[in-house]
């Protein structure tokens, strides 16, 4: 009766074992298959933005280019940013993510609240190139987000123009009052331009 006993205590050790690894297997497979299907298709449900112009003052209008097979172009008009963009979500039928936005152009002056809601509600990427453009909107249509980078960081690289990344450029307007940024045209990167923070 003992070895009865003994054996009966293994088989019970062993399926108490046997339920729990089956629990921990089905578990992971379901946590795998809603992080992994469910993330996937919000990718499809998302445009991801490489370049924004924003130009007026009082309205703004954003021209939005994005990576991929996004690469239709979304300019849309809005009281203030965050108006702007959801406008051009109604427009492209997609939420568009901008923590990955390499260049932002602006066409002038007090532009520091609106670099700062960039960095805290669009979480853009410190890399993020702020660049001015008087008619930015036009830019983005006529000219690809990679061949506006290309130019900008050749005149870095050549002198022509300054390190302008989003942290540099505010850093300066909220300690000078202005900021020294490329002036980009369609004839490619000219020089600099002084953004006014206010």
């Amino acid at each position: 009766m003992q070895k009865r006993n003994a054996g009966s205590y293994k088989r019970t050790i062993g399926g108490s074992m046997k339920k729990i690894a089956v629990f921990i297997l089905t578990a992971l497979m379901c946590a795998s298959a809603l992080t992994g299907c469910a993330a996937s298709g919000r990718v499809h449900d998302k445009s991801y933005l490489r370049a924004v112009s924003i130009e007026g003052e009082n309205e703004k209008t954003l021209t939005f280019t994005f990576y991929g097979e996004d690469s239709d172009i979304v300019s849309a008009v809005g009281e203030d940013i965050a108006s702007a963009k959801r406008t051009a979500e109604l427009i492209s039928g997609k939420e568009i993510f901008t923590g990955y936005t390499e260049l932002v152009i602006t066409d002038g002056d007090g532009v520091r609240d609106g670099l700062v809601y960039l960095m805290n509600e669009w979480r853009v990427s410190p890399s993020c190139v702020v660049v001015y453009g008087e008619h930015g909107g036009e830019l983005l249509r006529d000219i690809s987000a990679e061949t506006l980078m290309g130019m900008v960081n050749r005149a870095i690289s050549q002198g022509i123009s300054p390190e302008c990344g989003i942290i540099t450029v505010l850093g300066d307007i909220l300690n000078d009052h202005s900021a020294e940024v490329a002036e980009i045209t369609d004839r490619g990167a000219t020089g600099t331009y002084y953004l006014k923070g206010s």
